[in-house]
């Protein structure tokens, strides 16, 4: 039997860039906690045999696939509750190797420009239903960023500034929107950094290893159900204390 104030019986998400990784733990947990999901990925590959998870193929580079994302996916669920926009890229690059194409590519379209669609396109559908969110997927380079990645970092920070505004300007709509920023994640994306930080004695965050995609899920799992219907407006760290380890700290292991 579900605890009530974790039970999504009825729930009716899309969560973007559903790949292997955090997208795929987001949809696989919403789906175990009731749900019913549309996962949306490029190659259309979800890791879960759960019946409640529907695979959608789209490229949300491509602005014509955005535009469509969401008529595609009521049509699966009769309805939308919960928009997960988790699709984007990780890559970094120095600033002095840097071009105009890569910079306005980066923020334009791939990371920052499909997401604002993304969530502007469902509006009308969301003033049909109840209590609508929207979780935007970020990282802790929002708030401290890492050499390297100057456009990446940007762009969270935007996504943090978008998400206070958005819980804002919908507030007479209801419609929440939050953020979650997680740390290092061992995913297919980071194993490589995870692999080298494993066999290093310098430690990334207070927990001491790399964060699960599950556990990552498990933020969002609460901001979708109804024990974190308050939070609103607010970006949300999971990084097993990387921000709050200082350079101070670090004797002390």
């Amino acid at each position: 039997m579900r605890d009530s104030g974790f039970d999504l019986t009825g729930c009716r998400a899309i969560v973007t860039g559903a790949s292997p990784g955090i997208g795929a733990a987001v949809a696989t947990r919403l789906a175990g906690a009731g749900a019913t999901v549309v996962a949306v990925s490029r190659s259309g590959g979800v890791p879960s045999s759960s019946e409640s998870i529907n695979p959608l193929v789209a490229d949300l580079s491509d602005s014509e696939q955005t535009d469509s994302l969401v008529q595609r996916a009521v049509a699966v669920l009769g309805g939308l509750d919960v928009l997960v926009n988790n699709a984007g890229r990780g890559d970094s690059l120095p600033m002095v190797d840097m071009n105009r194409e890569y910079f306005d590519g980066y923020m334009e379209t791939p990371t920052c420009g499909h997401r604002y669609d993304s969530v502007r396109r469902p509006i009308n559908t969301f003033l049909q239903v109840q209590i609508p969110l929207v979780i935007m997927m970020g990282s802790v380079d929002a708030e401290r960023p890492s050499p390297g990645s100057v456009v990446y970092g940007a762009t969270k920070a935007a996504l943090g500034a978008a998400t206070v505004a958005l819980s804002k300007e919908w507030m007479g709509e209801g419609i929440r929107v939050n953020q979650v920023n997680p740390g290092l994640i061992d995913t297919p994306l980071t194993s490589e950094i995870v692999d080298l930080l494993n066999t290093s004695e310098e430690h990334i965050n207070i927990a001491g290893r790399a964060g699960l995609p599950d556990e990552v899920a498990g933020l969002v799992h609460y901001l979708v159900a109804p024990v974190g219907r308050f939070a609103n407006g607010t970006s949300f760290r999971v990084d097993g204390g990387a921000l709050a380890l200082g350079p101070f700290d670090r004797w002390q292991r």
